[in-house]
């Protein structure tokens, strides 16, 4: 009885051992080198890598997107494959599911957007930018209506007393 008990640890060991191995390797073959701080930031996240998220849902949706930053409540809420994306703000690159290399920094900066390499800074700025790509917007809503224009530049600047 007793070399039998010996037989059956000895083997859930092993079956152990082996189970935390596999999910150890599992774990590496998916998503590495990810950091998340908020309620829901990166909670869908399955394969994407080097990211950081900060912020309630920031990053929500991301499954497989690489190399992003968000920081900010609903910062690339949306975002899905989309990768080398930079938010900083509430709903900055908020609806941005594919698009890559944008930076928004600001409340609902490039909001609505889904291209690529567009620059916005400052409140709303790019904010109804769809499909426009290449595109830079500093200062409060810059470029706000832009929609699919792309290899635009405009600055606002608003003086106050």
């Amino acid at each position: 009885m007793f070399r039998h008990s010996t037989n059956t640890a000895l083997f859930l060991s092993v079956l152990i051992a082996a189970l935390i191995f596999s999910l150890s390797l599992a774990g590496v073959a998916a998503a590495q080198g990810n950091t998340s701080l908020g309620i829901n930031a990166l909670a869908t996240n399955t394969t994407g890598s080097q990211n950081t998220a900060n912020g309630v849902n920031a990053l929500l949706s991301n499954t497989m997107g690489d190399f992003n930053t968000a920081c900010g409540v609903n910062a690339l809420f949306n975002n899905t494959t989309g990768g080398a994306n930079t938010a900083i703000g509430f709903q900055a690159l908020h609806d941005n599911t594919t698009g890559v290399a944008n930076t928004a920094i600001g409340d609902n900066a490039l909001l609505f957007n889904m291209g690529n390499n567009n620059t916005a800074n400052g409140f709303q700025a790019l904010q109804d930018n769809t499909t426009g790509f290449n595109n830079t917007g500093i200062g409060v809503n810059a470029l706000f209506n832009n929609t699919t224009g792309f290899n635009k530049t405009a600055s606002r600047l608003e003086s106050h007393p």
